[in-house]
């Protein structure tokens, strides 16, 4: 995996990268090559980064892959370096965590590319540091720090859940989420759409004994309004360990804890067997651009993944180019629904002839 352009500006100040070093939420291997120089810790909350280190050979010992970074799993750092994320309120929870993690006097290091809002953040920083100033910049990056002159509040875990109750296609119930969960806290268009339409899908007779993948599970709204409606247990695939705990938390809450099972994975990698129903609202896009190569793969792997006369149901941005993907991948589709820049796509698993 070659190096992102925010971990060649970090490579830049790599002699001060000394000592005891955590990244939280790497997007690259770079951690791999500073553990060279110092002891590295990564906590990576994407399964794709969390796989692509241990492909390279990090230390399995020092990588974890979860929601959360506890004192169990190290403590005393002399710097952490965060990646900025997409979303604000995911800084802010990636700060409540490492901060009681860092040594008095420690340094974090926040790194991001122009267009991710990394300008924006500092302020964020001073929340908790002190001496907060740009370091570096370059290649379309910039590179903040910050330093631990004051004690950090303790990290609590469950004030970071958001719960709200949620109206959809006929049914009602709670959710939960965690910050960066896609849909956070709202209910996605794309999501209400696809939900109106199985709505009204007639489903097998023995549905309750059906295998359905809901791919790309974000807060688990989708698996759970399948699994209220279908009875059937249901299996929630996300590369997020934000997402993959927020669909536990929202099964807990609506006390089904034992109809879900979670997968962590990057694309299909992960998943066994095949299923009657694969269902997506999917997250096919890398940063700002539109990446089809995704949408590809996940479309050409998916008919492994169906059973004969297997569906699978996508809702997209209509702008997106899937019709002659899903063609070449099932042989045919139908567009169940198109309006307000959404649209729904119903394939199936031809049978054998």
């Amino acid at each position: 995996m070659n190096l992102n352009s925010t971990s060649q500006l970090l490579e830049r100040s790599e002699e001060e990268l000394v000592g005891k070093v955590l990244f939280a939420n790497p997007e690259d291997t770079y951690p791999l090559d500073l553990s060279k120089k110092a002891d590295v810790y990564a906590w990576c909350q994407s399964k794709t980064f969390h796989d692509a280190l241990l492909r390279v050979g990090f230390e399995e010992e020092k990588l974890l892959f979860s929601e959360l970074w506890t004192p169990e799993n190290g403590t005393d750092f002399d710097h952490v370096v965060i990646y900025q994320p997409k979303a604000k309120e995911l800084l802010d929870y990636l700060l409540a965590v490492v901060l009681p993690l860092l040594k008095e006097g420690g340094q974090i290091w926040l790194v991001g590319d122009n267009k991710s809002g990394v300008k924006s953040s500092m302020k964020r920083l001073e929340a908790g540091l002190d001496e907060v100033g740009k370091h570096d910049g370059a290649k379309h990056c910039l590179l903040y720090t910050g330093y631990k002159r004051r004690p950090a509040a303790p990290f609590v875990f469950e004030d970071w859940v958001m719960t709200w109750q949620q109206e959809v296609a006929g049914q009602t119930f709670t959710l939960c989420s965690l910050p960066g969960v896609f849909g956070h806290g709202k209910l996605d268009k794309g999501t209400e759409i696809l939900l109106n339409q199985l709505n009204q899908h007639r489903f097998m007779s023995d549905v309750a004994g059906a295998r359905i993948l809901d791919f790309g599970c974000g807060d688990g709204i989708i698996a759970l309004w399948l699994h209220n409606k279908t009875g059937a247990r249901i299996t929630a695939l996300d590369d997020s360990a934000m997402a993959l705990k927020a669909t536990q938390l929202t099964f807990a809450l609506n006390q089904v804890d034992d109809a879900v099972t979670v997968v962590a994975s990057n694309g299909l990698n992960e998943v066994k067997g095949r299923f009657n129903y694969v269902v997506t609202n999917p997250p096919f896009h890398s940063g700002v651009s539109t990446d089809y190569s995704i949408a590809e793969s996940f479309f050409m792997t998916v008919k492994q993944h169906l059973t004969l006369n297997g569906e699978l149901f996508v809702v997209a941005n209509d702008f997106l180019r899937y019709p002659p993907i899903l063609d070449a991948a099932l042989g045919s589709h139908t567009r169940l629904y198109r309006d307000k820049g959404f649209a729904v796509y119903h394939g199936r698993q031809p049978k054998k002839k």
